[in-house]
């Protein structure tokens, strides 16, 4: 076989292949036995009919073409072996010349990797202490989510701060333009609502009718595609107004807001938990900062089909989430005036950046020895369990390949990016400052409310408040996706996130398509031996190291890199 290798632009590989004369004559002898037993004609018994009555009835290009078959896949699958190339794509196969056999294949392959001086990357550790206005915020938040409405003691219009209840119908001309709605509820200053409605809504007395217009510029990327350049009129009734009675910040407000004793206790147990966050925050920024930073010096040429690939990712992971919001991706797609080829290029430079530092991570990681073990594994799983009330039930579940990929991925991402913080900070550590987990106490992990959750809940119910949503006096809720005064569409969601409590942490089962990481630290696979390897069918193989050749993995885990930012326009 003679073999010509030519490296194409987007990963791409030109292979000329040309079968020896002694080869192919081999195979064209193999080729007119094969096909002589199968060829019936008049006067002759199958498969007695001679080499020359067949040429002479059928031509040549039948015994040519059974050659062909017999050895070109035998050829092509040398030549991979020879050159070691992992094909992620179909070939495109064009015969050059048919006797003796030539060909030219042209396949997207695996890319090779050159991280360049990615030991030479520095960045400084961050600080992640925290003020007391920070802890001053949360408190503050806190007691606005504790605190009840009441009506004002004396009648007045409302004002920022202030919760209003109002029924509202739009129309456009005469016709209506939306569903309307009654007793939708708004805080003034914290709902996203349009400026001309919330000017409109503080100038009212309870009880009045008022009819306006509102006009949205074609270029206002702050509304819904659907409401830009149009008129709309508004009838806006105000049948509500409610202030905060704000609870003075005392021991009872601790205990009614955290179960905490004291003020002070709050205090703390808030800082403690800023704390926490902040570190983690801060670690993940000075990772995100190294690769980035070792992925500018860093070679990768990646193939056209391994993009298209992670940008399927990205859109079944935005139709999962849409899905839990009973929405669907047309529905998104229609809020943003988008088609989906549109999406697909707006995701495209983001999933193709995440994908080459899955692919470098994985590179420095083969350099640095990273890998996790099956003994690192269980290791964690005894740890992870020692804790619990019930260690017998965790670690069958554990047990489960499902959970022990998790724990073998998440292993992998605190060793690889602990690497990399090594080799960036010279030893120093990402964070400065940083939070340090208290010794477990006796008798296992509790499940008691904690002051995260509380502050998270209190955040959420706030969001409740800010899209409108009926509350206990049984008000509708206004659409977020409509004309109605919202100024939130779609919520930016393109993850697929499942948290799963382990101990006390929680590890995320990210199938975004982000910055993924290959566990088992394995090689790039070896060639395919039976055909080109193409992306899907290796994307539903169970073998990690196959996975990680086209950027996929069962469970990967998001290391760095921000994701795309898909998140809906406001209004609708």
């Amino acid at each position: 076989m003679k073999l010509t290798v030519e490296r194409l632009p987007e990963g791409q590989v030109r292979l000329d292949i040309a079968a020896d004369e002694d080869e192919f004559g081999r195979a064209m002898d193999r080729a007119v036995r094969k096909v002589s037993r199968q060829v019936v004609l008049p006067g002759f018994r199958k498969g007695k009919v001679p080499r020359q009555m067949i040429e002479r009835t059928y031509g040549r290009e039948v015994f040519l073409e059974e050659a062909h078959k017999e050895i070109m896949d035998d050829l092509y699958k040398r030549a991979l072996e020879q050159e070691e190339l992992v094909p992620v794509g179909s070939p495109e196969v064009d015969i050059t010349t048919p006797e003796p056999l030539a060909f030219q294949v042209v396949v997207p392959v695996y890319p090779t990797i050159d991280p360049g001086p990615y030991t030479d990357v520095r960045v400084e550790p961050q600080d992640a202490s925290v003020d007391e206005d920070a802890v001053d915020q949360v408190i503050e938040r806190l007691r606005k989510t504790q605190s009840p409405w009441v009506e004002p003691s004396e009648p007045r219009r409302p004002r920022e701060g202030d919760q209003v209840t109002v029924d509202l119908t739009v129309t456009e001309g005469d016709a209506p333009f939306q569903t309307p709605v009654e007793g939708a509820q708004f805080v003034l200053g914290e709902s996203n609502i349009f400026d001309g409605l919330r000017e409109q809504l503080e100038q009212m007395e309870v009880a009045e009718t008022r009819t306006f217009d509102l006009t949205f510029a074609d270029d206002d990327e702050s509304v819904n595609a659907g409401i830009r350049g149009k008129t709309l009129t508004y009838t806006a009734t105000l049948k509500g107004l409610n202030e905060r009675q704000l609870l003075p910040l005392d021991d009872a407000f601790a205990k009614q807001a955290a179960d905490e004793e004291t003020l002070d206790g709050l205090r703390r147990a808030i800082r403690e938990d800023l704390h926490q966050g902040k570190t983690a925050e801060t670690r993940t920024g000075v990772v995100n900062q190294t690769i980035g930073a070792m992925a500018e010096g860093a070679t990768i040429d990646l193939p056209a089909v391994m993009i298209d690939e992670a940008v399927d990712d990205e859109l079944n992971s935005l139709r999962g989430q849409l899905s839990q919001q009973r929405q669907t991706l047309e529905d998104y797609l229609r809020a943003n005036n988008q088609t989906e080829a549109e999406l697909r290029a707006e995701l495209r430079p983001d999933a193709a950046r995440r994908l080459r530092n899955s692919l470098l991570l994985r590179e420095i990681a083969r350099r640095e020895n990273v890998a996790v073990a099956d003994e690192d594994v269980d290791a964690e799983i005894a740890e992870l369990s020692s804790g619990a009330a019930n260690p017998e039930r965790l670690r069958e579940l554990y047990a489960s390949d499902y959970f022990r990929n998790m724990l073998r991925n998440d292993l992998f991402e605190r060793r690889i990016t602990d690497r990399l913080v090594e080799i960036a900070t010279e030893g120093r550590g990402a964070v400065t400052n940083g939070w340090v987990a208290p010794p477990p106490a006796e008798g296992g992990e509790g499940d008691e409310e904690t002051v995260a959750d509380l502050v998270g809940t209190a955040a959420e119910d706030a969001g409740t408040e800010d899209t409108g949503t009926e509350d206990s006096a049984g008000g509708a809720a206004t659409d977020s996706t409509g004309a109605l005064g919202l100024a939130e569409a779609i919520p930016p969601a393109v993850d697929d996130v499942e948290d799963i409590a382990v101990g006390d942490r929680t590890l995320n089962s990210v199938t975004d398509g982000g910055l993924t990481t290959d566990a088992s630290g394995a090689d790039a696979p070896e060639a395919d031996a039976d055909a080109a390897v193409t992306v899907a069918a290796v994307a539903t193989e169970p073998d990690a190291a196959q996975a990680a050749a086209v950027g996929h993995e069962a469970e990967a885990v998001a290391t760095g890199g921000d994701d795309p930012d898909t998140s809906g326009e406001r209004g609708a």
